[in-house]
Parts: C-alpha cells; structure tokens; sequence
C-alpha cells in the first residue's frame, strides 16, 4: 500500500488565510516601510539643516530649521526684492512648522527693516529676544538699533545678553566695545556691568589692556565699578593694566587703579624702603621690580625682625645696565636719598648709580643722578634733591657696572631711604 504525503502544516495554515489577512498584512508592512522611511529622512534633516541646509530640504522640504537657515544664507547673500520676497515666505513657512524660531522671527524682522518699516522690524527683533536670547543676529540688531537712537544704555544691555549667550560673538563685538570707553557715557553705562563680574569679563579685560589706546579710560570704569575681585586671572589682568598705564605715561590713572586695589597702600608710592609695603607685592609694577637678565640681577632677602629686606646682587663683567626700577609719587618738597651698599670684595671698574626721573606722558628728564665706585666693606649714595609741581611723577632707578674684573662684581643694597629735610 502507498504511502501518502504530507505537506507542511505552516504553510498549509498559511494558504488557508482569507485574502483580507494578505491585505491588512500588506498594509501594515507599508505602513511601517513608510514610517521608517519618515524616521530616516527626518534623522538626516536633523542632522544636516546647519551644516547644509540644502541636502536638509531635498530629503525634508518643510523642516522648518533648515527653511530659516536657508532663509539666513540667502539674506546674507543679497537684499534685492526678489530676495527679500523668498527670505519673507521661507521664514513664514518655518514658522508655520515651528512657532518658537527666533531666526525665522528675526529674518522678518531684517526684511520689514530694510523695506523701510522700522517699528515693524524692532517689534519683530524684540518678539525673536523674548523666544531666545541666543540668537545673536537678533542681539546685534538690538544693538545696532539702540546705537542709531543713541540709547548707550540700551545697547549695553544687548551688549551683555550676547556676550553671556554667545561667547563666539567676542571676536565681533569686544574690539568694538573697546573702542567705545572713549566715550565717557558709555564708561559710566558700562559700570553696573562690570560689577556683575559676567563670564565676558576677563576677556573683555585681555582685549582692552592689548588693544586700547588710552588704558586709562579702562582703568576709569573700573574704578568706578568698585574694582576687580581677587581671582588670579583679575589679579593678573590688573598687573598687565598697570604696566600699559606706566607705558603710556597714564600716572595719575596708574595711582588711582592702584590705590582702588584691595590690600594696596599709600605708602607704596611714598616709599623707597624694602618693606612689605615695596617688595614682593600681589601687583609687582607698583613696587620694586627687578630686571630680568642673564648678565646681571637679585633677589631681595627674607624680611628681618624689623619687617625689611636687603638686596643681593651680581653684574657680570663688563656688562652694564638698569638691574631694577620703582615708580614713586612725592609731593612737592625737599628730600635726601640715601642707599647703603656692601660688597666682600673690590671690582675694578664696577659701580653703582642711583638716578630718578621725572615721568609725564610725553617722555621723561633726569632729576638727578649720581655713581658711586663698588668698594670692598660699606659704602653709601647719597642725594638731596628737590621736587616741584612740574615733577609729580617720578621713577627711581638703581644702574649697574660690572667692571674689568674676571668675575664681575656682586653686592649687597643694605637699605634705600628717602626722607624729607
């Protein structure tokens, strides 16, 4: 007897499905394909509308990101009225997908502006802020905006917003707000700013003391602002303000900013002692400041019991020059300058010159100055000297000589005391 066969029973189950089965089940693998291929296309949109909104739109043409960058591009290109009519309706269209877009908000408001409508185009600008302060087209509008109505203030404050939101935007707006500390309006607006210690601070700083050209129009906001926290990255910014000061000849502005510094003292202008008052200070430019330089330098002592430091010192042979310098402030008056020295041995040659200077911002003119020979044992420079209203700015410099000796010459500066007669 033969044997019958017996075809698979999942197949067989299979072919038994009514057709509806066939036609729901073709439904839903369409219906998944598609929704794959929207997740698909929409992923690569979101991926690429910043870069390249144009590949955006081929796979998307209403993703409404890519339509305003789009927009942006094609205004930056040119403003003609076709141009503007295509911005106008692509921003449109943005918002239509997406009512929270600042750019396509701020594109309306660029278009009303350059048609003419300026009311429309800040009302348009201020509606882009309230959605995002981040979009610094819209901040530098604002800005540009409050500068034609001259409302300095106002423009500041668009100012800040930018700078806090959009550190990329330092390079655009920095050298410009630099330039305006001329303006004494802006410097006294700038104030509350400079108090609130913002994120751009530091940068701002950087920027003005490298760049400015009168650091003491920086130095008048600040001053004004009730000056710099203590942070190490001010404390130095402070440091590198000074020295622009004293090089651009600003010494009124350089004793003010000084004196505005915590923990700083009158008595740091009026003394040419090794205290702590002149040596080793937080701001180094405002006390003794000792050169740097292979051939010839020092380095003060630790401080004794009565609170003051010596100087020891070596010049190589031969070699001469400016071993150290300190900016002074006497009033008008008459004074005895005194500096004891020390040395182990002679140098043949060798010695040491005391000489002040009166400084002003076109230059300086020798006061006085006077050399004394490097001895074996003690020795002593001495000066008296006068200072009138036309030197109320003074620089005190020590110079050295290293002489014929094979081994130059070292020394010791014991003490250095001006007093009044």
């Amino acid at each position: 007897m033969s044997r019958k066969s017996k075809g698979n029973p999942r197949f067989a189950a299979l072919r038994a499905k009514s057709p509806l089965f066939w036609a729901k089940l073709v439904v839903i693998f369409s219906i998944t394909g598609y929704l794959a291929w929207l997740s698909f296309i929409h992923a690569v949109a979101n991926v690429t509308w910043q870069q390249n909104p144009d590949m955006a739109l081929s796979y998307v043409p209403d993703h409404p990101l890519a339509l305003s960058r789009k927009a942006d591009e094609l205004f930056a290109e040119k403003q003609d009225p076709a141009t503007l009519a295509k911005v106008e309706a692509m921003a449109k269209e943005s918002l239509r997908g997406g009512a929270l877009n600042p750019v396509a908000i701020r594109l309306l408001g660029y278009v009303a502006d350059v048609r003419g409508d300026q009311k429309k185009a800040r009302e348009l600008m201020l509606l882009s802020q309230k959605v995002s302060r981040r979009d610094f087209g819209t901040q530098l509008w604002l800005i540009e905006d409050a500068v034609a109505r001259g409302d300095k203030k106002q423009a500041l404050y668009h100012y800040d917003i930018a700078m806090r939101t959009t550190p990329s935007s330092f390079p655009v707006l920095l050298p410009t707000l630099v330039g305006a500390l001329s303006d004494p309006e802006v410097r006294v607006a700038l104030v509350p700013h400079i108090k609130a210690a913002p994120g751009w601070l530091p940068a701002f700083l950087g920027q003005a003391i490298g760049t400015i050209d009168s650091p003491a129009n920086l130095a008048d906001v600040l001053v004004k602002a009730g000056g710099l926290t203590e942070r190490d990255e001010y404390r130095g910014l402070s440091n590198a303000l000074l020295t622009q000061l004293a090089a651009k000849g600003q010494f009124a502005a350089f004793r003010e900013y000084y004196l505005s510094l915590r923990r700083s003292k009158v008595a740091t202008f009026a003394s040419a002692a090794f205290t702590k008052d002149t040596v080793n200070l937080r701001y180094p430019v405002a006390g003794w400041q000792i050169t740097e330089n292979p051939a010839f330098g020092g380095t003060f002592s630790q401080a004794n019991k009565d609170g003051r430091h010596s100087l020891s010192a070596f010049v190589g042979t031969g070699e001469r020059g400016e071993l150290m310098r300190k900016h002074m402030f006497l009033k008008p008056g008459n004074y005895r300058f005194m500096a004891r020295h020390s040395s182990q041995e002679a140098s043949p040659d060798a010695e040491v010159k005391w000489e002040m200077q009166c400084l002003s911002a076109t230059g300086s003119i020798a006061k006085w100055a006077v050399a004394t020979p490097l001895r074996k044992g003690s020795f002593v420079t001495a000066q008296d000297f006068s200072i009138g209203t036309e030197c109320l700015n003074q620089l005190l410099m020590l110079q050295v000589a290293g002489g014929s000796g094979q081994l130059g010459a070292e020394f010791i500066v014991r003490s250095v005391e001006i007093t009044r007669r």
